[in-house]
């Protein structure tokens, strides 16, 4: 029992995390993912090079990446500081950067 309450309680200290990263102005889409992202999105997929997620078709869009970075998930902090041109340029690489499933 402890062990859940232990389980629970880190991840809602997980889901509730925001990173104050910033982007410089004029960053690119890659820049940006590498600052941000890729200490967690580093392994991207061996069976295809230059491909760094796997989407489900109705996710492949910059509307449900901005909420993804800005809402932050389960296990992916909030990225509050990504907005307008910097999320479009982020989400432009990621969405070049995935496969469709």
């Amino acid at each position: 029992m402890n062990n859940k309450l232990a389980l629970i309680g880190a991840a809602l200290l997980i889901a509730g995390c925001t990173r104050d990263y910033m982007p410089e102005s004029g960053a690119s889409g890659e820049l940006i993912f590498k600052a941000a992202c890729a200490e967690c999105h580093n392994k991207g997929i061996d069976s295809v090079p230059g491909k760094l997620f796997t989407l489900d078709s109705d996710k492949a869009t910059p509307t449900y990446i901005a909420h993804k970075v800005h809402a932050g998930s389960l296990m992916m902090p909030k990225f509050p500081n990504i907005k307008d041109q910097d999320m479009r340029a982020l989400s432009a690489y990621v969405l070049d950067h995935s496969l469709r499933e």
